[in-house]
């Protein structure tokens, strides 16, 4: 027990240091000094710095991948728009009350090592094909346009991304309205509702009047 708690511990001080510092500024001498320990204890949960950094973004993987949970269908399942919501606040929840595992995650995590920076586009593959799933159960359930997926689920990623980092430099981020606001987006963009049924019966009335000058 007592050897978890020190490597929790020193997961926690080198969490903030690398959140401080970014990674090429931080060295184990840091991490051993604010984490209290010897530089001997160190290499007894870690092998070096780099693999330290690795678990600290495994653990942000695993995190964020277990709030986000698959909508489910059927008698007796939640509203899959009140599912989408709850996965929303999960993820908003952890990221930002972890911000210094975000803002490594962020800001820190790409750019000094090819092997590491795969590892962290595997990061964000995996969620985007976690939210790709998502879309894709919403265009068989009719609640989702028939759309490209893939493409879809990369821009919610990365509309979120900016939105955590944005957020996180704010001292009390609103979750419930950062959800909601992100929720209406995917739903229904940001046209208002009367202009987008006015283009449709524009592009309507265009494909009759071109088929009609064809006549």
């Amino acid at each position: 027990m007592e050897r978890a708690v020190r490597r929790a511990q020193v997961l926690r001080h080198a969490k903030r240091i690398f959140a401080r510092n970014g990674y090429h500024r931080t060295n184990v001498g840091q991490i051993v000094r604010r984490a209290r320990i010897a530089r001997g204890t160190f290499y007894l949960y870690f092998d070096n710095k780099r693999d330290l950094f690795e678990e600290l973004l495994a653990q942000a993987l695993g995190e964020i991948s277990a709030r986000i949970r698959r909508l489910r269908i059927g008698p007796g399942e939640p509203d899959p728009v009140e599912q989408l919501r709850a996965n929303l606040r999960r993820v908003l929840e952890f990221v930002l009350r972890e911000r210094d595992l975000t803002d490594i995650v962020l800001n820190h995590s790409v750019g000094f090592d090819p092997e590491l920076d795969a590892r962290v586009s595997v990061f964000y593959q995996r969620i985007a094909q976690d939210i790709k799933r998502s879309l894709d159960l919403g265009v068989e359930m009719h609640l989702v346009r028939p759309c490209d997926t893939e493409i879809a689920a990369n821009c919610i990623l990365g509309g979120i991304k900016e939105v955590v980092a944005w957020a996180a430099r704010r001292k009390r981020p609103a979750i419930v309205a950062l959800a909601e606001e992100i929720l209406a987006l995917g739903l229904t963009g940001v046209a208002r509702p009367a202009l987008l049924e006015s283009g449709a019966k524009a592009r309507t009335a265009d494909g009759r009047l071109s088929g009609e000058a064809r006549l």
